[in-house]
């Protein structure tokens, strides 16, 4: 029996799932295998991978979208990225400049839900970057994006409090 606080129900991830029109999967790469796992039966979910394409050091990479495929079974599948970082998926407007989500998919249906529900967030600028066979070009580009984000965050000035 799920615990109830105020309009928000706590529920196992599987119990989540079920209940959801759409998933979406915010975690590391090396993580997504095992919250796949933890989905359940979400075969005809629509699934949103937000995971961030890292690399990490070790080199053992996820092809998170694919693994996603593999362990729930859905085909609907889709890999977005937002053009200015995971913070602003819930307040999309970064000085005045809006957010803009690249998206790739073999799924119409993953695709129109996502614009769905990035209208819903107030994004309004969505680039359709193909079906899956562009992934590897899609993760290229979007791990330059996120370098060079990186850089210019190392880069800008850190204001000190000056006694």
């Amino acid at each position: 029996m799920p615990e109830i606080y105020g309009q928000i129900e706590m529920c196992s991830i599987e119990e989540a799932a079920a209940a959801a029109d759409f998933i979406i999967i915010a975690t590391q790469a090396k993580d997504i295998r095992e919250a796949a796992y933890w989905l359940g039966d979400v075969r005809r979910k629509v699934i949103i991978d937000s995971s961030a394409n890292v690399h990490t050091l070790d080199r053992n990479n996820v092809n998170t979208m694919n693994a996603i495929k593999s362990i729930t079974g859905s085909q609907h599948v889709i890999k977005i990225f937002n053009t200015k970082g995971y913070e602003h998926h819930v307040k999309p407007l970064f000085n005045k400049a809006g957010v803009q989500l690249l998206l790739v998919s073999d799924s119409k249906k993953a695709k129109e839900i996502t614009k769905i529900m990035a209208l819903e967030l107030g994004i309004t600028e969505w680039y359709d970057f193909g079906a899956t066979d562009t992934l590897p070009l899609f993760n290229q580009l979007t791990q330059v994006m996120r370098n060079l984000a990186v850089a210019e965050n190392l880069t800008k000035p850190v204001p000190h409090k000056v006694k």
